[in-house]
């Protein structure tokens, strides 16, 4: 930096201090100065209304004395005193109501004649009149509030009641004078009182607060609101102070000068405790000095420029000497002979000289020893280079070696899945064939049911480890899609409702009415996690209830969707509450020989709330219950997202309905699925390699084929690749995975070489069917219709609740769809069909009445879209009849 800017910025720099430290000083001086006038003034204001509302009430109250006197003398008749009262309340119109009393609190006369011959007896003013002369605070109108016209914009009406008691030649008392005075009478008064100061001020406020502290007379954001401790002005007034002054920060942020002062009335019964506060925004208040300081700032600053121009002209003399020798000095590595020019000038200049003399005389020493350095420095780089190759090579082999490791661990996975697929498919599959005959007995149907619980046990198992690895592995893949939160739970409680009636529990939903109708996000994974927490509160309760809460929550830093799982079960100790959520871990070690499980469906439902952003929390006493709650951050959906068609029940459809070829290397996978298919409609042929799928899709034209994958020479994906490599027609044919590989990579990989959907094995037979009609063409002309029934869904609800159960169910639905038959017809309005057809979905869905649900959902997105609802309607109307006809015939078999 040159010398002349050194100069300017210090001569500036000084300028700039003094500035800032005369300023500072000033304006504290003015600032304290003026915030003692600003106290002092808010101070004087708040006594003056202090003082105009006490005399306000003296008057008042001697208006109640006046009463009593006249009633005494001149005004005995009930007529006479309401001519008087009338006449008071005619020159005083701040009076509401007045009126007298008997003894018994029995209103003889009173202005209009409202209230005459109500009694009061149990109103405070008439109490506390009959002891002596009285004001009360604050209170809304509660007898009157029906008698007199309501106040402008809703505005409740409210009293200051004044009251004195009558009484006779001899002293005793008969009765009471009370006056209702209304609260803008005070509104008026500290109008008028502050007006002049408003005139010039308008920032200045004003507030009234009753004895309980609720402001009466305020801003209207403060209205109504209660300010007791809020500030130190009212900590003073309650410590008994009469009057205090105070700057401080009010709950809207700002900070203000504050006079405060409690009012004072002299009554034998004192009962008006009202604190009077005059405030002004201490912003506004020190406007003037922060105005005076800016001045002064400014003029400092001019100063400063002024000195740093003086100090750049001073620099610029001391400078010229110095120019030659730094141009003597800028040559000393261009020549071997550098001439220093004499010195001249200052004393400092020949200093300078003469020590850049000395260091050229240095230079040459520290050229040699520079050198000797370098060398040195060459071969350290050299050395660490080599360490660090060598580190990096270490750290390669070590990420290379886990790498493997976390390959090796997903083929294990992708393996013991496939490998304990492939046999529970045989189980599985042969169940679910044997439970569709109807010559089986009670207790053979029974011994199938287990063995197919058993089976869909050890499928929950398995899915819960994949699940664990993908959440812990981060490769978990959330949808975003919109769906109905409310048909969510519902039916994911319908589907354990069954579970729980068994044990003799009461399972209910709360879902707040402010719930959106629909939210963006992952339905499938949402649904693991509520069904997870349900089982468990279902399988640790033994008796009383299971309920599921359910809200959305909007904040500035997002919105969630709420859920809370409670039960009335064992509870959890607090002990290990800490570690419920990691993997295999429960309560205690007796709590998996007790009530089953593998410790996973928990460390699975923190992963997925973990992946989706929100949190999962749990609150538990031992012997108590526990509720488990989780908070996920989802955004409302416009609508709800395309619903796939509805299935029908392959066991009741028996007409073909197309050619199969089905590829499978196991002999008792190829016999279940050929056996469900042909009992749905289907022809079906079977091969066992990839070759003789090859040949069977060149020799004769198929309307699908489903291939396994993991198959010995070529697998499933080479079988696929090739047959799209065919000619047409053969290439064309839709092909679907029937694999037991389900991981996302091993899905990803089906679709890739060309497959156009996949079937997870074991299957359940909806999800076969739907996949396979989905790319079969379906006639759904007048000569087809859709099933009313799908027996799959029907007979796995019988299965978990029973038969009796059923009947039960089937018959409540039926009287449902009649009620809704015969009332539907009178409903217009839009909402009340939505939440009728809401209301039949789940309970038609859960127990197999799938295409009436389908419409019922077909309605209610209809109407809450303001769409055409007249159709599905109709196809609803129709539906609901079948449905009914089907119930019967079921009942009566």
């Amino acid at each position: 930096m040159r010398l002349r800017t050194v100069l300017a910025l210090v001569f500036a720099g000084s300028a700039l201090v003094l500035t800032f430290i005369g300023t500072l000083t000033v304006s504290r001086f003015v600032a304290a100065r003026a915030q003692i006038r600003a106290e002092a003034r808010m101070a004087d204001l708040s006594g003056q209304l202090r003082h105009l509302i006490e005399a306000n009430i003296a008057e008042r109250l001697n208006d109640m004395q006046v009463l009593t006197s006249v009633a005494g003398s001149t005004a005995t008749t009930p007529q006479a005193r309401r001519t008087w009262v009338e006449a008071l309340r005619t020159a005083y119109p701040a009076y509401a109501w007045i009126g007298f009393a008997d003894r018994d609190g029995l209103v003889t006369a009173s202005t209009g004649g409202l209230l005459e011959g109500v009694s009061v007896a149990t109103r405070p003013w008439f109490r506390s009149g009959l002891e002596g002369p009285s004001v009360s605070d604050v209170h809304e109108a509660l007898l009157l509030a029906r008698a007199l016209p309501e106040l402008p914009h809703g505005e409740p009406r409210r009293f200051v009641d004044v009251s004195a008691p009558l009484r006779d030649g001899a002293g005793s008392v008969t009765g009471v004078v009370g006056g209702h005075l209304s609260l803008p009478w005070l509104r008026e008064l500290s109008r008028a009182a502050v007006a002049p100061v408003l005139a010039r001020d308008p920032s200045v406020e004003v507030l009234i607060l009753a004895g309980d502290g609720t402001v009466v007379l305020g801003p209207g954001d403060r209205q109504g609101e209660r300010m007791l401790g809020d500030l130190p002005a009212i900590d003073m007034l309650a410590a008994g102070a009469e009057e205090a002054t105070a700057r401080g920060v009010w709950p809207d942020g700002h900070d203000y000068f504050t006079g405060a002062s409690r009012t004072r009335i002299s009554v034998e019964r004192p009962s008006l405790p009202w604190s009077v506060m005059v405030r002004q925004r201490v912003d506004v208040a020190l406007a003037p000095t922060r105005s005076f300081v800016f001045q002064l700032a400014t003029g400092g600053a001019a100063f400063a420029l002024l000195s740093a121009f003086l100090g750049w002209l001073a620099a610029e003399r001391l400078a010229r000497p110095l120019h030659a020798l730094v141009a003597a000095a800028n040559r000393i590595g261009d020549v071997a002979d550098v001439r220093l020019p004499r010195p001249r000038g200052y004393i400092e200049i020949k200093g300078l000289t003469d020590a850049l003399g000395a260091l050229l005389a240095r230079l040459g020493e520290r050229d040699r020893a520079l050198a000797s350095v370098n060398a040195e420095l060459e071969r350290r780089v050299a050395d660490r280079t080599a360490e660090l190759v060598d580190a990096r090579d270490r750290a390669e082999a070590a990420q290379a070696h886990a790498e493997a490791g976390e390959r090796a661990k997903g083929e294990f996975l992708a393996t013991m899945s496939h490998e304990i697929r492939t046999p529970l498919n045989a189980i599985k599959g042969f169940s679910d064939l044997m439970l569709q005959d109807a010559a089986l007995t009670t207790g053979q149907r029974q011994h199938l049911g287990r063995v197919r619980t058993a089976c869909s046990v050890l499928i929950t198992v398995v899915n819960d480890i994949l699940d664990l690895a993908r959440v812990e592995s981060g490769r978990i893949e959330l949808e975003q899609k919109p769906f109905s939160p409310r048909t969510l739970i519902e039916e994911t409680v319908a589907l354990l409702q069954g579970l729980a009636e068994d044990k003799g529990l009461t399972s209910c939903v709360d879902i707040d009415p402010d719930l959106p109708p629909y939210l963006k996000g992952d339905a499938v994974r949402l649904g693991q996690v509520l069904l997870n927490l349900l089982n468990n509160a279902i399988k640790f309760t033994a008796k009383g209830s299971v309920t599921v809460r359910a809200g959305y929550v909007e904040q500035e830093i997002g919105a969630y969707l709420h859920v809370v799982v409670e039960d009335t079960g064992i509870g959890i100790p607090a002990t290990v509450q800490a570690r419920l959520f990691e993997r295999f871990s429960q309560a205690d070690s007796g709590t998996a020989r007790r009530y089953g499980g593998s410790g996973l469906g928990l460390a699975i439902a923190k992963g997925l709330v973990d992946a989706m952003g929100g949190r999962i929390a749990l609150v538990s006493y031992e012997g108590r219950g526990a509720a488990f709650s989780f908070s996920v951050p989802l955004a409302r959906a416009e609508c709800q997202a395309a619903e796939a068609p509805a299935m029908q029940d392959g066991g009741l459809l028996g007409s073909f309905k197309g050619r199969l070829l089905l590829v499978d290397d196991s002999e008792v996978n190829r016999e279940v699925a050929r056996a469900v298919l042909e009992r749905g409609g289907y022809a079906v042929d079977t091969v066992a390699s990839g070759p003789e799928a090859l040949s069977a899709v060149t020799a004769r034209r198929y309307d699908l084929v489903l291939m396994d994958v993991q198959m010995p020479g070529m697998d499933g994906i080479a079988a696929t690749r090739a047959i799209r490599a065919l000619a047409d027609p053969a290439r064309d044919v839709p092909i679907v995975a029937m694999t037991a590989n389900v991981l996302p990579e091993q899905v990803a990989g089906c679709r890739a070489a060309g497959m156009v959907g996949h079937v997870g094995k074991p299957f359940e037979q909806s999800e076969l069917f739907a996949a396979v009609e989905r790319w079969i063409g379906r006639d759904d002309g007048p000569g087809t219709s859709r099933a009313i029934l799908d027996r799959a869904a029907f007979d796995a609800m019988a299965e978990l609740v029973g038969r009796d159960r059923m009947d039960e169910l089937l018959a409540k639905l039926a009287e449902e769809l009649a009620h809704w038959l015969a009332t539907s017809a009178s409903v217009g309005a839009r909402d009340e069909l939505a939440r009728q057809a809401h209301q039949l979905v789940s309970s038609a869905g859960v127990l197999g009445f799938t295409e009436l649900a389908r419409l019922c959902m077909a309605v209610e997105r209809a109407c809450v879209s303001s769409g055409d609802y007249e159709a599905p309607l109709a196809a609803m109307r129709v539906a609901a009849a079948e449905a009914i006809g089907q119930i019967d015939s079921m009942l009566a078999a």
